[in-house]
């Protein structure tokens, strides 16, 4: 093989290689993005209210949450949210926080139910509409 031949190689495999260290500067020095759990809500800003057409969970629901039923429980039954999701529920004049307490389904047309315990102290029946938010 001839010098220039040689040259030319050498070359173009610095180049290569500077290349390849310029791909590894930029995907290494770039952060990595948070993970998020499997299964959590999405961010949502503490501002942001829903509106959500309730009705009130019957004194059994399917789906509780260990040790979350009895008729003082004042919490949420949710169709897609886990246990123990954290809410912020307004209505009447009324804010509070509560939490899921069972998953499963909710009756036709309606976002989500209440305990009947939590429905007493919001003043709010079956179908009535409500403001929510993820509990910050």
């Amino acid at each position: 093989m001839s010098s220039a031949v040689l040259q030319r190689q050498a070359a173009l495999a610095g180049a290569a290689l500077l290349a390849a260290l310029l791909v590894l500067v930029l995907v290494l020095g770039r952060p990595s993005p948070a993970p998020t759990a499997v299964g959590s809500p999405p961010p949502v800003s503490a501002a942001s209210w829903e509106e959500a057409d309730i009705w009130i969970a019957p004194a059994k629901v399917v789906g509780v949450c260990e040790g979350k039923q009895g008729p003082d429980v004042r919490g949420i039954v949710h169709p897609v949210l886990p246990c123990g999701v954290k809410l912020v529920v307004s209505a009447n004049g009324r804010t509070m926080r509560a939490e899921v307490v069972a998953d499963g389904p909710v009756a036709t047309g309606r976002d989500f139910a209440l305990t009947k315990a939590l429905a007493r102290d919001l003043r709010v029946s079956s179908g009535d509409r409500i403001r929510w938010r993820f509990a910050g």
